[in-house]
């Protein structure tokens, strides 16, 4: 089947006008800021201001121009994927080649991502640019980031979907005798299968007593009659990542397993049916956390309540008790209460919303019922 040019082309000009009205967003934080220019480098973050999608390169952006610097492997690339930048081929020698641009435009304050620009890069960047005042772009970025448009809710809503199919097939592949790893490899599949351009790298597959690591990544392990099996996992759709966890057993679950089950489901449906805009993120952490401390487990819910995500799989806000942030129309928020008892098991419930003006949408729909694996 032929593709369907008339929408590809109409989703590029979608995708150009979010990228442009990010960098002009930016711009404007750059004035506030008082600064000149800003050097960006992060996979993540080159990527949110330009579309650029190759492993090596850095922006540029003034309040008048933006470069994309790049190598040889990537200048056919960057041109056909950041039409808004004027692409510079720096010969192996980025940040001597992003320092001569700077001096040429007699610029004297720059900003940088603080946070992730290694120290070796730092001290070449100062090298060359021993008379500019260097300052944090980093909260700037993050306010950005936080807030999704349209087109970031899409792709994150899809990566979603894939999630919910890959859950529904694996129902009917988890059996006493597979591994764990085996359940990770066969819901790789299942989500690569379904359209994700690649997986959560950190998934969790921890059956048994180690469902009580709240990150156990996936063993040898051979589940058993009896075990609980959590599965944390997610799809990367267009570098947007989702985060989607559900809790099964195999066999007849136990009293204390249904016991534990309905409590961190009681918290999560109280925690989305309390979320929305104007609530902050320590007011939401304690809406699910009390419902498991008043049920006796509150030191086996050692995590927040759930955090933000998009081009990366931790973004801010976080639903904890120490971030005050208030919700607003486009964030992206996980829900993801835990209960974890050593030497038992462990389960956790996770969804990812948006928030809109009005509430939440809930891109999960898979069952949160108790999945009895039947044996």
């Amino acid at each position: 089947m032929s593709p369907n040019f008339s929408s590809i082309q109409t989703k590029r000009r979608y995708q150009l006008i979010a990228t442009e009205t990010r960098i002009a967003k930016f711009r404007m934080k750059m004035e506030t800021a008082g600064i000149s220019a800003a050097i960006i480098t992060s996979p993540e973050n080159r990527y949110y201001f330009s579309d650029f999608r190759g492993s090596s390169g850095a922006l540029l952006i003034t309040k008048e121009n933006a470069w994309l610097f790049t190598d040889f492997r990537y200048t056919d690339q960057a041109s056909d994927e950041s039409p808004l930048y004027e692409i510079v081929n720096h010969n192996r020698e980025m940040y001597q080649t992003i320092s001569t641009y700077i001096k040429d435009h007699s610029i004297n304050e720059v900003g940088i991502e603080q946070v992730t620009l290694p120290v070796n890069d730092y001290m070449e960047i100062k090298e060359h640019l021993s008379d500019v005042e260097f300052s944090s772009i980093d909260d700037s970025i993050f306010d950005l980031r936080m807030i999704k448009d349209e087109e970031e809710i899409g792709y994150l809503r899809k990566a979603v979907a894939i999630c919910d199919k890959a859950f529904e097939h694996i129902l009917n592949y988890i059996r006493p005798g597979v591994s764990e790893k085996d359940i990770g490899m066969e819901l790789e599949f299942a989500m690569r299968r379904a359209g994700a351009e690649a997986i959560k790298t950190n998934h969790v597959i921890a059956s048994g007593e180690r469902a009580s690591l709240p990150h156990g990544q996936a063993t040898d392990r051979i589940v058993k009659v009896g075990d609980f099996v959590k599965m944390d996992f997610g799809a990367r759709v267009n570098g947007y990542y989702s985060d989607f966890t559900r809790t099964v057993v195999l066999g007849e679950p136990s009293e204390k397993q249904r016991k534990i089950y309905d409590i961190v489901r009681t918290a999560q449906e109280a925690s989305l049916k309390a979320i929305g805009p104007g609530k902050t993120c320590s007011e939401m952490d304690e809406i699910g956390r009390s419902i498991i401390r008043e049920a006796g487990y509150g030191e086996n819910f050692g995590h927040s309540l759930g955090h933000s995500i998009g081009l990366a799989v931790h973004e801010k806000p976080a639903m904890r008790k120490t971030d005050y942030t208030m919700l607003q129309p486009g964030m992206i928020i996980t829900v993801e209460p835990g209960i974890y008892i050593s030497e038992f098991g462990g389960v956790r419930i996770e969804d990812l919303i948006v928030i809109t003006e009005d509430g939440y949408e809930n891109f999960a729909h898979a069952t949160k019922d108790l999945q009895v694996i039947p044996v």
